[in-house]
């Protein structure tokens, strides 16, 4: 047994090492995101042992820092001071504060109040990381300079106003700053949030569109307007928000899964397994991938393709009802009344008051030559309020009592 570990640990570390500095940074993001902290620090590390890229460093150094490792946040952060990136100076800043290193907090907290595009001052000031530095005096000096313009000002207010709910307000303020500052892209955001609160889709996207042309790089509005395109039905537009945001930020492979369910919704299912399979080519462990794969190869008629997916799916996560419930329905197809049967009743048992499986159960049945049974499922599906039910029933299940 120990024997056959050493050999798996072995395998793991050596896979670890054979990967490219990119994968293992794509590798890092993911595993941040299921909260293995841990795993993604191990992962960047080896990433920046390769290559070391600012990108990396300051993912590894944000890493840290939401681990309250400060030390070693702070040794990161500091390698990337020059990089032009004011999130940095703030960064260290906190770091800085979390270490009762007071002068050096004022240092670093007054440079990054000096730049352009800094958070609210309400922000800042409401920062827990400040808590002992707000009782020096230092911090008092720091907030008897104004350091902000006309138009972070407005920013700032904005920014009150949407954490105290306070929506409707918000669009007097971006109105007003919009007079002044036309050509700045976080006001039209500002405005599409305040149409989106406002239930109003056109204002919201006339106000992304007019942000992009402004400045086409920003992801975080690309990924707003690809979902704004999706809810309105034109998911080819959205294919193309989400392509761009991919080229922006390669990094950012959850983007493939997105994107391939706007390929689903066009219709474009080869295009759409390339996607998922794409994604899952990272996460390896994400079952969820593989059953969006297989549902576009179960919509195209490749049914045996669609069950080999599901299947995979399946073996990764044992609860997913869709893939029995597709992985059935691909069966039933292919004439396997048994085995779609089978797939059937793992469904039911994973979701008992789903209508629609209780009919297509009741479909497996009657392949089977089962009438009683399928009179039984399509009777219940109709107590389920599954439309398709009624039919079934009238068609074939009359002369039954």
């Amino acid at each position: 047994m120990k024997k056959i570990l050493l050999f798996i640990l072995i395998f793991n570390l050596s896979y670890t090492f054979a990967q490219s500095d990119f994968d293992l940074f794509v590798e890092s993001k993911i595993f941040e995101d299921k909260g293995k902290i841990d795993t993604s620090i191990y992962l960047i590390s080896h990433a920046i042992s390769i290559s070391p890229e600012q990108i990396y460093l300051l993912h590894r150094g944000q890493l840290y820092f939401k681990s309250k490792k400060y030390n070693e946040a702070l040794n990161d952060f500091i390698l990337l001071k020059d990089s032009n990136n004011n999130e940095i100076d703030y960064k260290i800043a906190c770091c800085y504060a979390a270490l009762d290193n007071f002068d050096e907090t004022d240092i670093w907290l007054r440079k990054y109040l000096n730049l352009n595009n800094k958070l609210p001052s309400n922000v800042i000031k409401s920062e827990a990381i400040f808590s002992k530095f707000k009782t020096t005096t230092q911090w008092t000096e720091i907030w008897n300079k104004n350091w902000y313009s006309n138009y972070e000002n407005y920013i700032s207010e904005m920014c009150y106003l949407y954490s105290k709910g306070l929506y409707s307000e918000i669009f007097d303020v971006v109105d007003s700053a919009l007079k002044y500052f036309p050509e700045k892209d976080e006001l039209w955001l500002w405005r599409a949030k305040a149409f989106k609160f406002g239930n109003n889709p056109k204002e919201e996207m006339i106000s992304l569109d007019k942000a992009l042309k402004i400045n086409s790089t920003r992801v975080d509005i690309l990924l707003i307007r690809a979902n704004l395109l999706r809810k309105d039905g034109k998911s080819k537009k959205a294919i193309v928000d989400y392509s761009s945001a991919l080229e922006i930020q390669p990094w950012n492979v959850k983007l493939f899964k997105e994107r391939g369910i706007s390929k689903i919704e066009s219709y474009d299912y080869n295009g759409a397994i390339v996607d998922f399979l794409k994604y899952f080519s990272y996460d390896i462990n994400d079952g969820s991938a593989l059953y969006y794969a297989g549902h576009a190869a179960f919509l195209k008629g490749d049914y045996k393709k669609a069950i080999e997916l599901f299947t995979n799916a399946i073996k990764l996560e044992s609860n997913l009802v869709e893939c029995y419930f597709e992985r059935g329905r691909c069966y039933l197809d292919l004439l396997n009344y048994e085995t779609a049967f089978t797939d059937f009743c793992m469904a039911i048992d994973l979701k008992p008051n789903n209508g629609e499986i209780f009919c297509f159960r009741g479909l497996s049945y009657f392949g089977l030559k089962n009438k009683l049974g399928a009179c039984h499922d399509w009777q219940k599906a109709k107590t389920l309020e599954y439309p398709k039910a009624e039919e079934y029933l009238l068609r074939f299940c009359s002369d039954l009592k």
